[in-house]
């Protein structure tokens, strides 16, 4: 969020100094319109990214519920063990709990497995976010150039 900040009011800050200076030329405007589209794409991606990165925390966090909630049941079957009075119960206490170990290590697998996933998702779809406003920067700043070279041969035309 500081990065996005920090970006909007640099672009604002050459704005403000572009906007100071006496009638902008066609090149000059074509700049600080190249600057706000980059600024624009930028803050677009980051707020890409940021939702990538909750989607992905979520996730993991969902996991993490998942996995313990698994363990507690594990544990509370491996616990009846422990209360078993007669060498049957204790056996089947025991089979019960070996069964609810192995379940609850499936699942936390599982979801450690599904919040992966999701986490693979986020970043790739933060790099793709990334590269879209890469992409509209360099088409935004090619658009000033040209239009700064258009001036520079209108001027020297008029000489």
């Amino acid at each position: 969020m500081k990065k996005i900040v920090a970006a909007l009011a640099s672009a604002m800050l050459v704005t403000t100094v572009f906007a100071q200076t006496a009638t902008p030329s066609d090149a000059s405007k074509a700049q600080m319109k190249a600057n706000s589209e980059k600024s624009e794409a930028q803050a677009t991606a980051n707020k890409k990214k940021a939702e990538a990165q909750s989607d992905a925390d979520k996730a993991q966090a969902s996991a993490n519920e998942d996995k313990a909630s698994a363990q507690a049941d594990a544990d509370q079957k491996a616990a009846k063990m422990q209360k078993a009075t007669t060498p049957k119960e204790a056996s089947e206490a025991h089979t019960d709990a070996m069964k609810a170990q192995s379940k609850a290590d499936k699942k936390k697998h599982d979801a450690q497995a599904k919040a992966d996933r999701k986490k693979n998702e986020a970043a790739k779809d933060a790099n793709v976010a990334q590269a879209k406003a890469d992409k509209e920067k360099v088409e935004a700043q090619n658009d000033a150039n040209k239009k700064a070279a258009d001036a520079k041969v209108d001027a020297a035309k008029k000489q």
